[in-house]
């Protein structure tokens, strides 16, 4: 069963950095996070927090600028991942789901 959600408020807590309310729409497979202003942000896992994005060659690839600071000049808004690595995303997550669902001999 899939569950979705499409333009829900959320405090969403960091690693490093204090919770940050963001727009968040998508499935358990593939979700987007966007500032209450319309910047897109990805969450960088290396450096616990939450990072304004830019979409290059159709992939999310971070500002280096938190979403804690103002928007980096002439960030465009709403900004969104080709289809392509957005289906890539998700075969992706469902493959390492369904690896996890069913282990392999290695992994037991």
């Amino acid at each position: 069963m899939s569950s979705a959600v499409f333009g829900q408020k959320a405090f969403l807590g960091q690693a490093n950095g204090p919770d940050v309310e963001l727009i968040v729409s998508g499935t358990e497979h593939y979700a987007t996070y966007e500032t209450v202003e319309g910047f897109t942000a990805i969450y960088d896992d290396a450096l616990g927090r939450f990072y304004y994005a830019r979409v290059i060659e159709g992939r999310y690839e971070s500002t280096g600028v938190p979403v804690t600071s103002p928007p980096p000049p002439g960030l465009p808004q709403h900004a969104r991942e080709s289809d392509e690595v957005r289906s890539e995303k998700i075969r992706q997550h469902q493959e390492r789901m369904k690896q996890r669902s069913h282990p392999t001999p290695e992994q037991e």
